[in-house]
C-alpha cells in the first residue's frame, strides 16, 4: 500500500529539515567558538603560571606536573563536554 503525500507536505517537512539544520549548525559554531575560547584562557594561564627562565637558584618548580596534568584534564573535560552538547543538540534538533 502506497501513500500519496502531497508535495507541499513534503516541501514543508524538508523546510523544517533544513531549519532544524542550521539552527544546529549555529549550536555547533557557538560551541565551537566557545571552545576555542576557552583552550585560549588555558594557554594563557599555563603562560603565566610557568616560569620564563628557570634560574639555576630556583628549583624547578613542583607545579608543573600539576598543571600538565590539570591542563590535560581540562582539555579531555572540554572535549567530553563538547561531544556530549553536540550528540544531545543532534537528537534534540533532528529526532534522531
Amino acid at each position: 500500500m502506497t501513500v500519496n503525500i502531497p508535495s507541499s507536505v513534503r516541501e514543508i517537512k524538508l523546510n523544517v529539515v533544513e531549519l532544524k539544520l542550521d539552527r544546529l549548525i549555529e549550536e555547533m559554531r557557538f560551541l565551537k567558538s566557545h571552545t576555542i575560547a576557552f583552550d585560549t584562557c588555558l594557554r594563557a594561564i599555563e603562560a603565566y603560571l610557568k616560569p620564563s627562565e628557570p634560574s639555576k637558584q630556583q628549583p624547578d618548580s613542583k607545579f608543573t606536573p600539576w598543571l600538565a596534568a590539570a591542563s590535560a584534564t581540562a582539555r579531555t573535560a572540554l572535549f567530553a563536554i563538547g561531544a556530549a552538547v553536540g550528540a544531545s543538540l543532534t537528537k534534540l534538533y533532528l529526532g534522531t
